[in-house]
């Protein structure tokens, strides 16, 4: 096992030291590197560095033989409780120290004595209460902290003094209800700081005055309840703020002025009712936007007039009932624009106006019982609109105006009983169009006329009866058509033959008993189950086809589900179960032998 351990260490160019028991883990050779007994060495021969990993090995105390050279060292995951004064006081030349996973409780302010050369301290997930506030004072070039997931209930005013070389401090998951004012003054060069997941309801004013370089704040999961306008002010160079998972019900006008660098805004999972004019003033550079999930009632005209390069906005789950005119003005460069289950039962003609690059919009879970003509006129752009979970009972001429460069419209689970003549015409470019779970039952020669790119056609529970003929020839380029759990009592001769790029058919679940002669062989799957097959002599066709291509009409499939677990392996059958005549009730169509249809 050794010697294949210390092949694989030779290819990437490393050395390795393993202890010998009769020998404490010294190394037989002319010139033994020394390894802490219990633990692993490995010497990188490109770096010139020693690296200890002493991780879960169950000591209950910190190994006093840890080489001298060593520059990183790992006691993660194991049960000492305490670290005491010079834990480490020989190794002069440490620069990582893996401390995390394990039982610490209790450390001596001068556990860290001697290490000056020390750069990164994981502490996280341990069972620290607090700090001494000296614990630090001899480390000058600690770069990154993690002191993350562990029961700190205060921070001691000078515990950061004189780390102005520290680029990463994480105090989140802990249990810290405040921060002292001067807390972080001295970290100049800090770059991210996370404070998630505390106690944190108030913020004072002088509490990130210091952070001249701060690029990200984390301050999700916590009591926050106003962000006042002087707490944030001198952050210039913020990149990314999270604020979710609060109690914010108020963000008062300017609060954000000062902050020419952000990019990312998370306000999401808050209670925030009222957007000001001058809510998010100075934004200039923000390309993200999440306020879903609040209690926002109402959008004003100007409100995100100074988000000129904003990108995405998200504003899901809110209580939004009415989109007015031009409430969006000034996101020239929106690309998402999210407002799904607010139930919007109103927009105006003007309401998208301006948003020339749109891509995006969900309307999911909204309450307009018809679109307002021409709604979407000048979103050259867009191409994934979703209504669906809605409650529209019909497709007017005019509702989708000026989408030429749709890709994919969602119109499932609505109550539409009427498409009225030509509604799609100017969808050239559409590919998908979702109309599941609705009330139609009747298509014309007009329903699709336009739809020349078409590709996907989902129909699925809906009323209808028949497939006529005439309603397809628009279709040209169709290769997946879902007519499952309709009515459908049979298909004219030749109905297939006009969709000549075909490859996906489901006729699952409706009240066919035989179908036509003529199923193309370019189909790659056809699906049958769930109709009342009559097996006499019509029915012959499908069954010499399901026969001569079983890939096509596979009796069943293994694949993934939807809306369980994650890889969850089901079985879907595809049965062609008779219902008549009485003697083959409960056959499939392919185990009747030959002999049955032998007088056809």
């Amino acid at each position: 096992m050794h010697t294949i351990v210390l092949l694989v260490l030779w290819v990437l160019g490393t050395s390795l030291v393993l202890p010998d028991p009769d020998t404490g883990g010294e190394k037989p050779t002319d010139e033994p590197i020394p390894c802490s007994k219990g633990c692993t060495c490995i010497h990188d021969d490109y770096s010139q560095e020693l690296n200890v990993y002493c991780s879960a090995r169950n000591y209950t105390q910190a190994p006093a033989d840890v080489p001298m050279s060593t520059r990183s060292l790992w006691l993660d995951g194991n049960m000492f409780t305490i670290l005491p004064a010079a834990s480490f006081k020989d190794l002069s030349n440490l620069d990582f120290l893996n401390l995390q996973n394990g039982q610490l409780v209790t450390l001596d302010s001068q556990v860290f004595r001697g290490l000056k050369s020390l750069a990164h301290i994981h502490l996280e997930r341990n069972r620290i209460r607090s700090l001494p506030g000296t614990i630090f004072q001899n480390t000058p070039n600690l770069a990154s902290l993690s002191l993350n997931n562990n029961q700190l209930s205060r921070i001691e005013d000078k515990l950061f003094a004189g780390l102005s070389h520290m680029w990463l401090l994480n105090l989140g998951w802990n249990s810290l209800a405040v921060l002292p004012e001067n807390g972080f003054q001295d970290l100049h060069g800090l770059r991210e700081l996370v404070l998630a997941g505390n106690k944190l309801a108030y913020l004072q004013p002088q509490l990130f005055q210091g952070l001249t370089e701060l690029k990200e704040l984390d301050l999700t999961g916590n009591y926050l309840k106003v962000i006042k306008a002087n707490v944030l002010l001198k952050l210039t160079k913020l990149q990314k703020l999270y604020l979710g998972q609060n109690q914010i019900m108020s963000v008062v006008p300017r609060a954000f002025v000062g902050m020419k660098s952000l990019r990312w805004l998370d306000l999401t999972n808050n209670k925030l009712s009222v957007l000001h004019d001058e809510t998010f003033l100075g934004l200039h550079s923000l390309h993200v936007l999440r306020l879903s999930n609040n209690s926002i009632s109402a959008l004003r005209p100007r409100t995100f007039r100074d988000l000129q390069y904003l990108e995405e906005l998200r504003l899901s789950y809110n209580r939004i009932r009415s989109l007015g005119e031009r409430i969006f003005e000034g996101l020239g460069h929106l690309e998402v624009l999210e407002l799904e289950h607010n139930q919007v039962q109103e927009a105006r003609m003007g309401t998208f106006m301006g948003l020339s690059h749109l891509a995006v919009i969900n309307l999911s879970g909204s309450c307009f019982h018809s679109l307002p003509d021409q709604v979407f006129k000048g979103l050259f752009k867009l191409h994934s609109l979703h209504l669906d979970k809605g409650c529209l009972t019909r497709v007017t001429t005019q509702a989708f105006v000026g989408l030429s460069g749709l890709r994919r419209l969602f119109l499932q689970h609505n109550n539409i009983s009427v498409v009225e003549r030509q509604s799609f015409v100017e969808l050239l470019g559409l590919q998908q169009l979702d109309l599941r779970f609705n009330k139609l039952d009747a298509l014309t020669s007009h329903t699709f006329y336009g739809l020349k790119n078409l590709d996907y056609l989902l129909l699925s529970s809906n009323q209808f009866r028949q497939l006529p003929s005439e309603a397809l020839p628009p279709l040209q380029h169709l290769s997946w058509l879902d007519l499952s759990a309709n009515r459908l009592e049979h298909l004219h001769n030749g109905t297939l033959q006009l969709l000549p790029r075909l490859r996906y058919l489901n006729l699952k679940d409706n009240t066919l008993s035989s179908i036509p002669p003529g199923i193309p062989d370019t189909l790659d799957q056809l699906w049958l189950t769930g109709n009342p097959w009559n097996c006499d002599c019509s029915i012959l066709p499908l069954r010499e086809y399901s026969l001569r291509r079983p890939q096509t009409v596979p009796r069943q499939v293994e694949t993934l589900a939807e809306g369980v677990e994650p890889h969850t392996v089901v079985t879907i059958y595809n049965s062609i179960t008779c219902t008549s005549p009485p003697a083959l009730l409960g056959h499939d169509l392919r185990d009747i032998s030959d002999e049955h249809f032998s007088k056809c």
